[in-house]
């Protein structure tokens, strides 16, 4: 499948894999079978539930940082992964959290391009490109919709 994604000056083009693909393998492999497949299963999982049922007022879309950043079900704070798919990524990633949520989006847009629905992605500024510009709010990270599936109702 493919990604319609927005690159660094605010142009759309197609991509049908990662850039950078060797380096991305070559961090993956650091992972084992098991680590693969639980965050594999975890994101694809996502996916398909927004594809299946978007919200009501937001429609079908995803945010890496607010995404990475939820309140993690086992111990309640948030951003912290133990316990879930995510937690190898910090120790993968030297225990840096920049590097680690670099990684996991990463991760997400891998398996957004490899996704049967058509998805978008957009990463937004504070001076060109606000996500709301009426509240002067930008979301940090990457925003991927499925086009048509985000009118409010």
């Amino acid at each position: 499948m493919a990604l319609r994604d927005m690159d660094e000056k605010g142009r759309m083009r197609v991509v049908t894999d990662l850039d950078y693909r060797d380096e991305f393998d070559e961090q993956w492999q650091r992972y084992t079978l098991e680590e693969q497949r639980a965050i594999v299963e975890a994101i694809d999982q996502k996916l398909n539930e927004l594809a299946a049922a978007p919200d009501s007022r937001w429609g079908a879309i995803m945010n890496t940082s607010i995404e990475g950043g939820k309140v993690n079900p086992f111990n309640g704070r948030p951003g912290d992964w133990s316990g879930t798919p995510w937690a190898p990524i910090y120790e993968r990633c030297g225990q840096s959290e920049q590097q680690a949520a670099l990684f996991f989006g990463l991760l997400w847009k891998w398996r957004i391009i490899e996704h049967l629905q058509p998805w978008v992605g957009i990463r937004n500024d504070p001076v060109n490109r606000p996500t709301f510009p009426q509240r002067g709010v930008t979301l940090q990270g990457k925003t991927y919709f499925l086009p048509g599936r985000n009118q409010s109702r």
